[in-house]
């Protein structure tokens, strides 16, 4: 601060006086000759003006009183003007004068040197604490604007963070109903382009119906204890369907009342899927073993059974009413076989033989079967290419499959319709939109003309046990085996169905470049035995294993008959006269595979048939062993046995048993 005291007293000696006490008191006094000089010294820098009260009138009476206008809102220099103490009342120009200063102190002459200080020393220290208070004034004013500042780029860096997290923030008055949002947050609830207003009823005309009454409870449960979060379901205004969650604080007022509540929400749809998903795969995953385990006991208790009256229609085949009857039992087992094969292939633990196969050759053996089992009210179509790939998968299953969707499509054209079966050859990098692996597939597409699916019913389809035919009318098993089967075999399952549009399945199975090996059906009665063989039976199941070998000794085989693979191979070293061994996969301590594992490592590649009721081929099968899933038929075993000993000739050295 400049502390200068600038005096103008144009007549007497008042100015020498005052400047010389004020000198001699160690305080600056510039004197100045007339206002010119007084306006030029403060714009100098001063901090008091003395001045007379003649000094007003002797001068345009507008350039001083412009100066004190234009000072700095901070500012208000003194003026410690000196009247001449007379009884007669100021003049009017002299009262608009000294108006005009603004901040004066008045001293009458004459004047004591004392009252002089006094008043000049009061109105520096007043200069002073203006000049102070513009420095705390200056200080404020950056610390406000640095603050600004901050919380510009804090709020700049949390609307990148939620953007870049998918959030939107809203803020609520709760007593008027207002609310601030960010561009996000209405573009979470389908307003791309936002939306001019908001309110309580705005946001819960979105909210599923199901939920607003917990939501609703949620809000009113966050005025009492101070937070939010809450999930759930909206329709959005873009027509989506999506899972949000909702997190804020609540703000009091300082009667304690809830006026305010901030926060973010956030789009959770592809987490709530994704947990939807993983929940439905552990499920699928459960419910898969305990099918596949209760598909295991079943098959080995429908092999006796299969077996047996297999015999028995053999053995009284001139009885029509015994053969009516087992042929009754028989068709009764194989609906039972065919249940188990639908229970393993949605567990994925059939015992799958993949094969290349003539996707065409195999459909057109099939078509006819197809058009007789969905009745004359649909039209079946085929479509098939020339020159297509074969397909690698298990021609018996993948019959069975295609059977499957077509009396699927039967039960959704009750008044009847049309159905077109197409294949096609496809190849998918490794960006496709179907989940494979990049390779060739062929692509077998069952499209018909019924009612179609709504999504929750889409969404649900290819669950095990899930049916909208009825009770009785159906298993619920269809379309799961048929996924199972294409999973298993390194493929995918579509669906896609609107209401009353169709359904289209698509079938994508691995394309391979093998040729297709001719499917050849059972003969009606089974290859009785082209020499007097001898079977090694393992088997830790007796009534399976009985049946087995009443199967074999009723064709002309010679059996020996052990309960375990450790038995086999007990057997064998003691000495085995045996052509060919047929043995049970699953089996306590050692399995059929690393039976046959063992006999290879130790020399003896006696030819084998491996039986299973339950799993495909582990690690531990060699993969050139003929394999025979149970239940089956007399006529089944005699060919795989009859393969084996075909490929084995008589001169081959055998193992020696010993009975």
């Amino acid at each position: 601060m400049d502390d200068r005291v600038l005096i103008l007293a144009p007549r007497g000696r008042d100015a020498v006086i005052a400047a010389d006490l004020l000198g001699r008191n160690e305080i600056v006094a510039v004197v100045c000759a007339d206002q010119a000089v007084l306006l030029s010294e403060l714009d100098a820098g001063a901090a008091v003006v003395m001045l007379t009260e003649e000094a007003l009138t002797m001068a345009d009476d507008t350039l001083l009183a412009d100066w004190v206008a234009a000072q700095p809102k901070w500012a208000d220099i003194p003026f410690v003007v000196l009247t001449n103490g007379n009884k007669a009342p100021r003049t009017e120009r002299a009262t608009q004068r000294l108006g005009d200063l603004g901040n004066v102190i008045l001293l009458e002459r004459p004047l004591h040197a004392e009252a002089m200080l006094g008043a000049i020393r009061s109105a520096l220290t007043a200069r002073r604490r203006q000049y102070e208070l513009r420095d705390v004034a200056v200080t404020l004013e950056r610390a406000v604007l640095d603050r600004t500042s901050e919380l510009r780029s804090a709020r700049e860096s949390l609307e990148i963070a939620l953007e870049a997290a998918g959030m939107g923030s809203w803020d609520i008055d709760l007593q008027t109903g207002e609310s601030r949002r960010t561009l996000r947050h209405d573009a979470i609830y389908g307003y791309p382009e936002g939306r001019p207003d908001w309110n309580m009823e705005t946001f819960l005309s979105h909210v599923d119906p199901k939920q607003r009454g917990t939501v609703t409870r949620a809000m009113t449960e966050a005025t009492r204890t101070g937070t939010i979060d809450v999930e759930y379901r909206i329709d959005a205004a873009d027509g989506q369907s999506r899972w949000l969650v909702a997190k804020g604080r609540v703000r009091y007022d300082e009667t304690g009342k809830a006026s305010r509540m901030t926060g973010v929400v956030s789009d959770v749809t592809d987490r709530k899927e994704a947990d939807q998903q993983l929940a439905q795969a552990q499920k699928m995953d459960a419910i898969g073993q305990l099918t596949g385990g209760v598909a295991h006991d079943f098959n080995n208790l429908l092999t006796p059974i299969v077996g047996s009256l297999d015999l028995l229609r053999r053995r009284h085949k001139d009885d029509e009413r015994t053969q009516r009857m087992i042929g009754g039992a028989l068709q009764a087992a194989e609906r039972a076989a065919t249940l188990t094969q639908r229970l393993l292939a949605f567990a994925r633990r059939q015992a799958l033989q993949p094969k290349a196969v003539d996707i065409g050759a195999l459909i057109d053996g099939l078509v006819d079967l197809m058009r007789r089992s969905l009745g004359p009210s649909i039209a079946v179509t085929i479509e098939i290419p020339r020159h297509l790939s074969s397909a690698r998968v298990d021609p018996n299953q993948l019959e069975l499959a295609l059977l499957n969707l077509a009396i699927n499509a039967r039960d959704a054209m009750p008044g009847g319709g049309k159905l077109l079966l197409s294949v096609s050859e496809t190849v998918v990098d490794d960006r496709n939109t179907v989940g494979l692996a990049p390779d060739r597939y062929v692509r077998i597409a069952a499209i018909d003309t019924g009612t179609g699916m709504d999504r929750a019913t889409l969404a649900r389809a290819t669950e095990p046990f899930f049916s909208t035919k009825g009770v009785g009318k159906g298993t619920g098993l269809g379309l799961s085996m048929v996924h199972g089967l294409a999973a298993q075999s390194g493929g995918t399952l579509r669906l896609t169905s609107e209401p009353g549009a169709g359904t289209t399945v698509e079938l994508w199975l691995p394309a391979t470049d093998e040729a297709a090996v001719d499917t050849v059906e059972n003969a009606a009665e089974p290859v009785a035995a082209r020499r007097a063989a001898k079977v090694l039976l393992v088997d830790d199941e007796d009534l399976v294993r009985t049946a087995t070998a009443d199967m074999l000794r009723d064709i002309g085989y010679s059996v020996v008959e052990v309960s375990s693979a450790s038995q086999a191979l007990s057997a064998i070293r003691s000495g085995v006269d045996a052509d060919i061994l047929v043995s049970d996969y699953l089996m306590p301590g050692m399995t059929g595979g690393q039976l046959i594992s063992e006999l290879r490592a130790s020399g003896n590649r006696i030819p084998a048939l491996l039986v299973t009721g339950y799993a495909a081929a582990g690690e531990d099968v060699p993969s050139d062993v003929i394999r025979l899933s149970k239940p089956f038929r007399q006529t089944d075993l005699a060919a795989r046995v009859d393969e084996l000993l075909r490929q084995s000739p008589p001169g081959r050295p055998k193992l020696r048993a010993v009975e």
